[in-house]
C-alpha cells in the first residue's frame, strides 16, 4: 500500500513539473499560422478597398458580441492584452459588458476593467465608429470560405473610429484612455459575424481589431502611449523587436517576460467583481 502511494505522489510530483515547465515556455495561440494556411499564393498582394455607406452597413447590425461574449466561455474570452507606456510593459483590459446605442448605430458603450501592475480601474466608455470599407484580400480565396451548414462569406470590411475609456475618477491611479480604433470583421451570408485576423497589411495589422493612443492620468499633464487588440501578437513584434517567436504555437522571448507577461498562464480572474463601485 506505501509502495503504492508512493508511486502516486510521484506521479503527482512529475506531472506538477511537467506543467510549470509548460507555463515557462509561454506557449500561446494566435492567427499567424493561419493567415499563411489560408493564401491563395496569390502575387498580388494589394488589398482592394471601397468605402461604403457606413450607417447603412450597421444600422441592422449588433457587433457587441464581437467584444463582449455571454455563454459559459465568456470570462477569459472578453479579456485582451496589450502594451502601456514608454517601456511597453503589459495591460489588460476586461470588457464585462458591451451594448449598441439605443440612439445611434455607430456608438458602442463599455464597460469594464483595467489592469496594469496589478493596479485595476473600472471603466465606463464608448466607441464611435466614423468609417466603414469593404475589402477584397487577393491572397483570400472567399468563395472556399464556408461553415458545415452551408453557409458561405458575404463580405469582409473594416472599420475606423474613435474610442475612450474613462476610469474611475475615485481611485489615485486612474485616468483617461482616449486612441484611434481600427477593426476588421466578416459577413456570413446567413447573417452570422465573425472578426477577421486574415489581412494583416491593413487596419488592425490582423489583431481583429485594435486600439491606440494616450493615456492621460487625472489631474495630470503626463501622457502614456497605449495599445491592445484581441491579438496582439499578430503586430507585437512590430512593438518590441522579436519580442514573440513562432506560427501557431507562439512564445515570448525570455527578455521581455519581465514586462508583466511572468503570469500569463495564471488565468487569474482579476477582474471579479470587488467592493469598488462606480
Amino acid at each position: 500500500m506505501k509502495t503504492k502511494l508512493l508511486l502516486i505522489a510521484v506521479i503527482a510530483v512529475f506531472l506538477t513539473q511537467l506543467s510549470c515547465a509548460d507555463k515557462k515556455k509561454m506557449v500561446l495561440q494566435t492567427h499567424k499560422e493561419a493567415v499563411d494556411t489560408l493564401s491563395t499564393g496569390s502575387k498580388d498582394t494589394l488589398v482592394k478597398m471601397a468605402t461604403v455607406d457606413i450607417r447603412k452597413l450597421l444600422d441592422t447590425s449588433d457587433l457587441s458580441k464581437l467584444f463582449c461574449n455571454y455563454d459559459s466561455l465568456g470570462a477569459f474570452d472578453n479579456r485582451v492584452d496589450g502594451f502601456f507606456g514608454t517601456d511597453h510593459y503589459r495591460i489588460q483590459f476586461y470588457f464585462s459588458k458591451v451594448w449598441k446605442d439605443s440612439l445611434n448605430p455607430l456608438v458602442y458603450n463599455f464597460e469594464g476593467k483595467s489592469n496594469f501592475k496589478e493596479n485595476i480601474a473600472p471603466f465606463k466608455g464608448h466607441l464611435v465608429l466614423e468609417k466603414a470599407m469593404k475589402f477584397t484580400d487577393p491572397k483570400i480565396n472567399l468563395s472556399e470560405w464556408k461553415y458545415e451548414n452551408g453557409d458561405s462569406l458575404k463580405g469582409t470590411y473594416s472599420l475606423l473610429g474613435k474610442l475612450q475609456f474613462d476610469e474611475d475618477k475615485r481611485l489615485g491611479h486612474a485616468g483617461v484612455f482616449s486612441g484611434d480604433f481600427r477593426m476588421e470583421f466578416a459577413n456570413m451570408a446567413k447573417g452570422d459575424r465573425f472578426l477577421w485576423f486574415y489581412s494583416p497589411s491593413i487596419g488592425s495589422k490582423g489583431a481583429g481589431y485594435a486600439s491606440a493612443g494616450n493615456w492621460q492620468q487625472y489631474g495630470k499633464p503626463n501622457l502614456k502611449p497605449f495599445i491592445f487588440g484581441k491579438d496582439i501578437f499578430m503586430f507585437a513584434n512590430d512593438i518590441l523587436a522579436d519580442f514573440s517567436y513562432g506560427e501557431r504555437d507562439i512564445q515570448i522571448n525570455e527578455k521581455y517576460v519581465h514586462l508583466g507577461w511572468d503570469n500569463y498562464w495564471e488565468q487569474d480572474e482579476w477582474w471579479v467583481e470587488s467592493k469598488t463601485k462606480m
